[in-house]
């Protein structure tokens, strides 16, 4: 009992300070309840400046459903990505539901420390699907292609960039590194 009270405690303190941080900071955390989406965003937002380096960015609301982060540019358009991610404790990988709006819809599995560990992209003009709503969805594995809703299955896979934009962010994430980017072997089976 009492191990499950201290995980209990952890966790607690761990969504508090996480909660802190996207109220002071709503740049840097976008607002919402359900953490795992929140973390993915942040590593998002990260690899959305790294694309996009002369653009203004912006999280979406909380009641914005077609996307999660607005990239503005004086010289385009306004694009919009929507951000799905799940984790390895999502036992059947079961992705929120997607709303159409998006110009680009990002899927990020994240590994049991919550540091990403497969990352696909979609652009709208270039999958039949865009827009549709679709309520039920399963995120692929990285490096098992026969995994995942079958419209996922040709996504960009930029795991490798996202990476390296991450271990420029934090270096000291490469000794945790949950394997190399053309690496499978560290994903759940």
């Amino acid at each position: 009992m009492k191990t499950i009270f201290d995980a209990i405690q952890i966790y607690a303190s761990a969504y508090r300070q996480l909660e802190d941080i996207q109220r002071a900071r709503p740049v840097h955390l976008p607002r919402g309840d359900q953490k795992t989406g929140v973390i993915a965003e942040f590593y998002a937002r990260l690899y959305a400046a790294h694309r996009f380096p002369n653009s203004r960015l912006e999280y979406g609301s909380t009641s914005e459903h077609a996307w999660d982060i607005r990239v503005a540019d004086d010289k385009a358009a306004l694009h919009h990505i929507q951000v799905k991610a799940v984790s390895a404790h999502a036992e059947l990988s079961r992705v929120s539901p997607l709303h159409p709006g998006w110009n680009e819809l990002w899927l990020m599995r994240l590994d049991d420390r919550l540091l990403p560990e497969g990352f696909w992209t979609y652009r709208a003009d270039q999958v039949s699907w865009s827009g549709r709503s679709i309520k039920s969805s399963t995120m692929p594995l990285r490096g098992q292609p026969n995994t995942g809703s079958r419209f996922y299955r040709n996504g960009r896979d930029e795991f490798a960039e996202l990476w390296a934009v991450l271990l420029t962010a934090n270096p000291s994430i490469e000794r945790t590194s949950p394997g190399k980017p053309g690496d499978a072997s560290h994903v759940k089976r």
